[in-house]
């Protein structure tokens, strides 16, 4: 399955992070961290960005076996945006997201390994 996150700041407080989250292109669904997503193993998660209180959410999912994604520069989705007219907000982000999938050149593959 392919999981495509949009990672934004809360609005409650301007702190902390929000992840809006797609899987296979159905409904878009929310959580707070990158363990609360029901990736497994074989699957992939497409993501804008990976901020550092996230990491070890993100951490996880390696170890899951899930395959993480995330642009190489943040410039590109407005960018895209603009091309496809949609408006910046974390359904169009996704859908951004989903877009650029198949162009392996704007996506990083981060990979983990535990030293075990």
């Amino acid at each position: 399955m392919k999981f495509y996150a949009d990672v934004h700041r809360s609005r409650r407080s301007g702190e902390g992070f929000r992840i809006t989250y797609m899987v296979d292109g159905k409904a878009f669904k929310h959580a707070d961290g990158f363990g609360e997503i029901p990736a497994g193993p074989g699957d992939k998660l497409f993501m804008d960005t990976l901020p550092p209180n996230h990491t070890d959410g993100a951490i996880e999912l390696l170890r899951r076996g899930v395959e993480v994604y995330y642009l190489r520069r943040l410039t590109l989705l407005n960018k895209v945006l603009g091309e496809l007219r949609l408006p910046k907000t974390a359904r169009g982000d996704i859908k951004v997201l989903m877009n650029i999938e198949g162009d392996s050149g704007r996506l990083q593959r981060t990979s983990y390994s535990c030293g075990e």
